[in-house]
Formats: C-alpha cells, structure tokens, sequence
C-alpha cells in the first residue's frame, strides 16, 4: 500500500527537521514552499537600531527568522563572529522556536531576560492539558504595559503582516519603533511540483495532507492554484485535508474555500501528531491477488455455452486493462459445438474456458501492477526532486552563508596580516635597539669621539675657530688616556700631531678687528663732510687764543702799549680768517654733494665697512681687503681729513687692516683617518 504524502509548504531550508521526523514516522513528504524568506531591501534602519540597542526597554522578535536575520545584522554591526546581546536588554518573543534561535545563539535564561507565552519554553500543552496559543496576543498576556510607558520599544519583523501587538503598545504609552529584518516573497514552484500536486488530485491516488503554517502561505497557495490549476483540480485541492497550527490559519483556509482544515498544536510536535493521527485514521482499498480472483469464479455449468468467469472490480485501471485483454485474446468461437447429452461427463470445454479466463485475470492484474508501480515510481521521483530542490535551495542559502563567512574572515585575515607586518616591523626596531645596547663600551666611546672630532673640524672650517678644535682634540686624548688600551695607541698620536699644529698657529685677532670696524662704522655718521663747512664757534676761537696766550712768554713791563696793540692785531687776525678760508680741494665734486646725497654716501660707506667685518669672520681675505680699502678712499675723497674725527677713523681702519693677518689653518684629517682605521679593525 502507497504511503501517505505530507506536503510541508515551509520557507525552503527551514523544514529539515519536521521533515526527517514525518519521513521517520512512515510519511512521505513533499516539499511545496509557498513563502520565501530573504533579507531586507534595506537594512539601513535595522543597523540604525542596533547600534543604539541599550536605549530600548524591550526588543520584540515575531518569528525565528526575524532572530536569525537581526542577530546576523548585529554581528556585523559590533564587527564580530558572533552577536553579544546586553544582559539588561529584555527579548520578547511569541513562540517556542524563537525561544530555540535565541539560545542556539547563546542568548537564554538566565543570563538574559526572555519573555515568550506560556509553554514557550515547556511542552506543548499546559498543565490542563489546553493547547496554549503562540501569537502576539498571548504575547501581550505576559507583558507589563505600565513599566513601558513613556519607553521605547523595538519590534523587528519582516515585511507585511498585521501591527496589532504595535498599536497595543502605543495604546499603553510606549514608543514603538518596527523594522524589518526580512522579507517574505511569493516563490514560483516548479515544473516537477506542481506534477506531483496534479498526480495527488487524482482519483484513486495516494491522499494528501498540506501543512499550512501561516496564513500568507494559505493565500499564496490560494492564488497559485489558481494560476495553475483546472477548474476541476482545484476544486479537488480544496477538499484535500489540511492541517494548521493556529485558529486564524484555520480561519483564513476556511474563508478561501478549503473544506477539510484539522487545527494542530503548535510547534513541530504538534504537526508531527496531527498527521500521525491522519494517516492512522486512512485506510486505502487493498487489492485482490490472482488467488482471490481464481476462488471467487463460478462453478462451470453444464449448459451448452457456459459463459466466461469476470474477475472482481478492483479498481478503474484493472477493468481497463481486463476488457482490453478479453476483446483482443478471447474471440467466439465460428460455430456452436454440439453439446454432450445429460448425464455425460465432459467437462473438458469447461476446464479450457476456466484456464483462459485465470490467464485473463492474471495478464490484467499484471498490467495493473506495472501502471501501479510506474504511477508510484513516477510520484517517488517527483517528490525525489522536489527534496532535491529543497536541499539545492538550503544549499545556495547556506552556501550563501558560507560566502558571508569567508568574506569575513578573509577580512580579518587581512587585518592580521596588517598586525603582523606592524609586528614584524617593531620587532626589527627591537632588534637593532637590541643590538645598539649590546654594543660594548669601547665602540661608544670611539663613536663619541668621531662625533666631538667631526664637529670640530666642521666648526674649523667654517668659522676657523682653532681654540675649539684644540680644546675637541685634548679632550679626546684625555678620554683616551683614561682607557689606557694599546690598540689606541696609534690614534693618540695622529691626535698629539695634530695637537701640536694646532699650537703652532699664530694667534690673530680677529675679534678685535672686528671690534674696530664696529667703532669706525659708529662714527660715520659724524664725521665732517668737505660740502658741509662751518664756521668756529667764539667758544672755540676763545678756547685757541688762551692755548697761544698760555704758550707766549711773558712780555716786559715797559711794553704795556705794544702788547695791546699786538692782541688787537691777533683778534681782527682772527676774526677774518673765520670769515675767508682758503683750502686746496683735489676733487670738486666733493663741494657739489647735497644734503641727500650726502647721506646716501654714508650709507655706502656703512656698507662698505660691514661687508668687510663680514668678510674677515668668513676668512675672506680678498674681499675685506677690496671692500676696507673702499671704504677708506670713500672716506678720504668726501671727508674733511683735517678734522679730528675723520683722522681717528682712518687710523681704527688701518689697525683692522693690520690686524687681519692671513693665517693657513690646518685640518683634522690625520686624527679622523686614524679613528676610522680604528673602526675598521
């Protein structure tokens, strides 16, 4: 006998369990998926609200997959493998396989707070033996709505479906925020399905069972029919059992038009029962065997033509096939044979008409076996493709998964490698430093002295400083005599040689070079210029004719008249000579300068004299030289060289010039060469 079918209309990769419980239970099982679940359109508000999970004061999940989904976002959100839910976050869900999603994701009692209906977390029935109900009314029992009020709430659902536990929780006060997880799309079955469908509504064939488990599923399935089915296969669907686990799946059936709905209880234990209980209660015609059929002939009779035995009617295929076989193989005889007179015992038309009618009967029922075992043979391969389907399409989402999976860890496996080439390059760092202080004393010694050497021949050559590279090469030996090693022997020689250069430099004073063409660029400014003459003040005139008085000896006594006739002389002498002076100028230009241009030569000179300090502390002989000299011809062509001033100015620059000796420094390469080849050993 055929077994019984359950067709489970599940989302594709969702019913593997219920599946292998109704295959162990001798059910066959026929996947017909009329919901496909899939991820959001846009996950953006999911992620939005998970990342801000601890200001909600109650996160409602309606069904395993919004578990599964919003769990997936999660993980993804706080960038690791697997989710971690806040302790002090309640969950609420509204039936048990949510409660099983929750803690095959680690979030359980009584670690966490879970809120579910009754008999959630227990068997499927109560302790009064009532069939507890899984929805978001019962739901609502358990919830303390005033401890919500003013909060805000999250509900993280797929898409569609009804609100009413929402517009509850608004009622009591609670801000609610809904976002969806998932979506739920309408599939196209296949080709293959929807043959085993048609060979189910079949007269005679194998009945059928359809789980319905949601009331979206019971109007797909509603309206596919109706694309794909006849009229008369339809009408045949809706009297085909139906089994749901929930009063409103039961309602919605009935409202569309199916006649035969038995209500279960929830969860798979519930289905699993309710179409053990069908099939207990089907019981299928058995069919006859070929003995039965033999033992159920009439006795041959001796009449003239004793009419042929017809088997039992076993079903429509078996009359087919026997009236076909009894037209083809069976003919009349031409003519009628003349019967035996009564009473003689010739029975042998009889016995021939009872083997033809046994071959009859057997050809048939081995015609109607074969269509049989093709009509099944036929039905197993649908539902063989229809499991196939199901596990290619819990295939493409695992798979899909599995993707997911080595994305992320190909990510993490790029931030490793990132952390271990930073590691990589830190413990080389280590190393060297590692290395730089296992270096010994002898080595930091010479790297020190090579550095206060080579700073001090820099110094040397630029700025000429011999006392500084003196005082860099005794110091070195007075470090290196303090060590007392032979093999320094050799670079404390090159050092005393050096030393000894050194000293032997003569001394110049450059700084007090420097000093005096500071004092003479001071005093530009004031010195007299021939265009600018003025006349002697009475002060100074007083002043000279004292000097020439205290200087004349003493006049007689008798020569009182003479003597003031001479100082009358001397005075109005005097007092021209302030009036009219003659002086012998080379130059007339000298007398042409006016007052601006007068200035702008002072400039030059100050200019002239400040490239030349520059130049002596640069030790660039020839440019001081040109620029002093110069200055100094500047200074005799413009300037009043009588005047005091001016003459004080010449003589500071020619003690500059004097004092600015060219000196030929020597270097430092011998103390150097011989650190170096120290190095080297």
């Amino acid at each position: 006998m055929p077994r019984p079918t359950v067709v489970v209309t599940r989302p594709a990769g969702q019913s593997r369990q219920l599946t292998e419980a109704l295959q162990a239970a001798g059910l066959d099982v026929l996947g017909f998926p009329l919901l496909a679940i899939g991820p959001a359109a846009d996950e953006a508000p999911l992620r939005a609200a998970l990342a801000r999970l601890t200001d909600f004061a109650l996160v409602v999940f309606v069904s395993p997959n919004a578990v599964a989904y919003a769990l997936e976002a999660l993980a993804s959100v706080q960038g690791s493998a697997t989710p971690q839910w806040p302790p002090e976050v309640p969950v609420a869900v509204v039936g048990p396989a949510s409660v099983t999603a929750l803690a095959e994701r680690g979030i359980s009692t009584p670690s966490h707070r879970i809120i579910a209906p009754a008999g959630a977390d227990e068997t499927n029935h109560d302790a009064n033996g009532e069939t507890p109900r899984f929805d978001s009314e019962a739901l609502w029992a358990q919830l303390d709505p005033s401890a919500l009020n003013g909060r805000e709430v999250l509900i993280v659902r797929g898409n569609g479906g009804r609100d009413w536990l929402g517009d509850r929780l608004r009622e009591a006060g609670a801000r609610v925020l809904a976002v969806e997880a998932y979506q739920r799309t309408l599939p196209e079955p296949g080709t293959m399905q929807w043959q085993a469908v048609r060979e189910g509504l079949r007269a005679g064939a194998t009945p059928q069972a359809w789980l319905l488990t949601s009331s979206e599923a019971v109007r797909n399935l509603d309206e596919l029919a109706r694309q794909n089915l006849s009229p008369q296969e339809l009408a045949c669907l809706r009297q085909v059992q139906c089994i749901a686990p929930h009063a409103r799946i039961v309602e919605q059936a009935a409202a569309l038009g199916f006649t035969r709905v038995m209500r279960a209880a929830p969860g798979d234990a519930g289905l699993l029962a309710a179409c053990t209980q069908w099939a207990d209660s089907y019981a299928g015609p058995a069919p006859a065997s070929a003995a039965q059929l033999a033992e159920a002939k009439p006795a041959p009779a001796p009449e003239p033509e004793p009419p042929p035995a017809q088997p039992p009617a076993t079903s429509t295929k078996v009359e087919r096939v026997t009236q076909e076989s009894t037209s083809s193989s069976a003919t009349p005889p031409p003519t009628a044979a003349p019967l035996p007179p009564a009473g003689t015992p010739h029975r042998r038309p009889a016995a021939l008409w009872a083997l033809v009618a046994v071959l009859v009967v057997a050809t048939a029922g081995g015609f109607w076996w074969l269509q049989q075992r093709v009509d099944h043979l036929t039905e197993e391969l649908a539902k063989r493709q229809q499991n196939n389907d199901a596990l290619v399409q819990e295939t493409r989402v695992l798979s899909r998964n599995a993707q997911d999976t080595v994305k992320e860890l190909q990510a993490k496996v790029g931030a490793l490698d990132g952390q271990v080439g930073e590691t990589r390059d830190k413990q080389a760092a280590l190393e060297q430093v590692y290395q730089d202080l296992m270096r010994n004393r002898d080595d930091w010694e010479i790297a020190e002295i090579q550095q206060l050497l080579t700073n001090a021949g820099q110094q040397l050559q630029l700025t000429g400083n011999v006392q500084v590279a003196l005082a860099a090469l005794q110091s070195a030996d007075a470090r290196l005599a303090r060590t007392d090693k032979p093999q320094y022997n050799l670079l404390r020689r090159a050092i005393a040689r050096d030393i000894a250069r050194m000293k032997a430099v003569p001394d110049t004073d450059l700084t007090g070079a420097a000093i005096k063409l500071d004092e003479a660029i001071n005093q530009v400014d004031t010195l007299p210029l021939l265009s600018s003459e003025r006349m002697l003040e009475r002060s100074e005139a007083a002043d000279a004719r004292k000097d020439a008085a205290k200087g004349a000896p003493a006049a007689p006594a008798n020569g009182g008249a003479s003597n003031w006739f001479g100082r009358l002389w001397d005075f109005v002498r005097e007092e021209f000579a302030q009036v009219i002076r003659v002086r012998k100028v080379d130059d007339a230009e000298a007398l042409l300068l006016s007052g601006d241009q007068g200035w702008f030569l002072r400039e030059n000179v100050k200019l002239r004299l400040l490239n030349a300090r520059l130049a002596l502390l640069s030790r660039n002989e020839p440019v001081f030289r040109n620029d002093l000299a110069a200055a100094q011809a500047m200074i005799g062509r413009y300037f009043d060289t009588k005047s005091r001033r001016v003459q004080a100015v010449l003589t500071l620059l020619k003690q500059a010039q004097a004092g600015a000796v060219t000196v030929q420094l020597p270097t430092m390469a011998e103390s150097l060469g011989a650190l170096r080849a120290l190095k080297k050993e």
